[in-house]
C-alpha cells in the first residue's frame, strides 16, 4: 500500500455524556453572549425537549428567543425567517436544537447573518468566508453529524433543488451531545437517522479521501451502530443503546468531515429533491446497492467492514468476503423495518433518469472508490427500485 499524508480537522469542541445538557449555561457564558437565539421544530417542542432547554437558560437567568417552525429538508425561505428574527431580536448567540435539519437551518441563518446575499450563492465548497457569530449545536438525532460538521444541506422550494454549502466557517463551535434528549425519538426516526449514520461511517472508511484517523472512528462507528441500533429503534428508553448510537454517530460525522461521502449520498440528495424521500430512508435503500457496486474496487476495505459487523470471514476469497458486507446492511434495514426498495418510498420509476443524471452533478462522486457513469447510477436505481 502507497503511504499518502493526510489532513484532520476538529474544529468544534465537543461535550458528551447523560445530562450534559445542564452544562449549556456556562458553556454560553463563556461565549460572552447577552442574547441567545435557539432554533428548533415543532417536534422538540411536543416532546418536551425545548422546554427543558429553556427552564436550563431560565435558571441562569439567559435572555433568549425562540424559533420553532424548522421543517424536514429546511428552505431557504424558512432560513431568511430565522435571520430576520435573528435581527429583529439581536441575538449574539444561535442555539441549534434538532436533527440534522435544525441545525443546517441555524448554519444556513448564521451564514446570511454574517455575509448576506443568497443561500445558493453558497452552494458549494469553501464560498463563505466569514463565519458569523458562536453556534452551539444539540442533537436530538443519532444520525446526521451535523452538530460536527462543515456541511448544511439545504431546499430551494422554487427550483425543487436541495444543495450543499461546504465551508469551515459552517462548523458549530460547541457540540452538546446528551443521549437523555434522544430517549423519545420514534423508532422510524430511530432507524433512519441511524442507518445515515452508518452511510456517513461506510462512505467515509470506503472515500478515496480515507486517512488512517478517520478509518478508525469509521470501524468504531460501524460496530457500534450494527450492534446498538436494532436495540434503540425496538427499545427507545434503553439509554446505553441510545448512548452508543450517539457516539456512533458523532464519529462518523468527525471521520465524514474530514473525507468527504460517496455514491449513496450522491444518490440520495436528488431522491429527496424529486420524491421528498426522508434522506436517512434514501440511504437506508440506496446503501446494499452501492456497496455491491463499489465491492471490486476496494474488497479488502468491504470485507474489513463485514468483519466489523461482526461477521466471520471465510478468508478463502476476499470478494467473497466482502459482499458479506452488502448482505448484513440489508439485514440491519430489514431489522429496523425500513423499506428495502424505491417503490415502497414514494419513487416513481419515469423520473429515475432525472435522479440519476442529478446524482451526477454530485461533487461527492470524485471521491467514491469507483467511478461512476450515469448509465451505471441508472442501473443502480433500477436494482434498488
Amino acid at each position: 500500500m502507497i503511504n499518502k499524508g493526510f489532513n484532520f480537522k476538529l474544529p468544534t469542541e465537543i461535550e458528551f455524556g447523560p445530562g450534559s445538557i445542564t452544562k449549556l449555561p456556562e458553556k454560553i457564558a463563556s461565549f460572552n453572549a447577552s442574547k441567545v437565539m435557539i432554533v428548533t421544530d415543532s417536534g422538540i417542542v411536543k416532546a418536551g425537549i425545548l422546554e427543558r432547554i429553556v427552564n436550563v437558560l431560565a435558571k441562569a437567568e439567559f435572555s433568549h428567543a425562540v424559533f420553532d417552525q424548522v421543517e424536514s429538508d429546511p428552505s431557504t425561505k424558512t432560513i431568511e425567517k430565522i435571520r430576520d428574527m435573528a435581527k429583529q431580536e439581536e441575538v449574539d448567540l444561535l442555539v441549534a436544537v434538532g436533527g440534522g435539519s435544525s441545525i443546517d437551518a441555524t448554519k444556513g441563518a448564521r451564514v446570511l447573518l454574517a455575509n448576506g446575499g443568497k443561500l445558493l450563492e453558497y452552494a458549494g465548497l469553501n464560498k463563505v468566508k466569514t463565519k458569523g457569530i458562536p453556534l452551539i449545536a444539540i442533537p436530538t438525532t443519532a444520525g446526521t453529524g451535523s452538530e460536527v460538521t462543515i456541511f448544511a444541506v439545504l431546499t430551494e422550494l422554487d427550483q425543487n433543488l436541495k444543495f450543499t454549502i461546504a465551508s469551515p466557517c459552517l462548523a458549530p463551535d460547541l457540540a452538546i451531545l446528551d443521549p437523555e434528549l434522544t430517549l423519545l425519538l420514534p423508532p422510524m426516526m430511530t432507524a433512519a437517522t441511524g442507518l445515515d449514520a452508518l452511510t456517513h461511517a461506510i462512505e467515509a472508511y470506503t472515500s478515496l479521501a480515507s486517512q488512517p484517523i478517520c478509518d478508525v472512528l469509521a470501524l468504531e462507528s460501524i460496530e457500534l451502530i450494527y450492534k446498538y441500533l436494532p436495540q434503540a429503534t425496538t427499545n427507545g428508553s434503553n439509554l446505553e443503546a441510545r448512548t452508543q448510537m450517539l457516539k456512533a454517530q458523532l464519529m462518523a460525522g468527525v471521520a465524514f468531515n474530514n473525507t468527504n461521502l460517496g455514491l449513496s449520498h450522491a444518490i440520495a440528495s436528488p431522491l429527496g429533491g424529486h420524491f421528498h424521500i426522508p434522506h436517512g430512508i434514501a440511504n437506508a435503500i440506496m446503501l446494499p446497492y452501492v456497496m455491491n457496486f463499489n465491492v471490486p474496487a476496494a474488497p479488502e476495505k468491504y470485507a474489513r467492514i463485514a468483519e466489523a459487523m461482526g461477521i466471520t470471514l471465510l478468508g478463502k476469497d476476499i470478494y467473497e468476503d466482502a459482499y458479506e458486507a452488502p448482505k448484513a446492511v440489508e439485514k440491519l434495514v430489514e431489522l429496523c423495518g425500513l423499506p428495502r426498495k424505491l417503490r415502497d418510498a414514494g419513487a416513481k420509476e419515469e423520473k429515475l433518469d432525472d435522479v440519476a443524471r442529478d446524482a451526477l452533478k454530485s461533487g461527492m462522486l470524485k471521491f467514491n472508490i469507483r467511478k461512476a457513469t450515469e448509465k451505471q447510477i441508472r442501473g443502480i436505481l433500477q436494482e434498488a427500485f
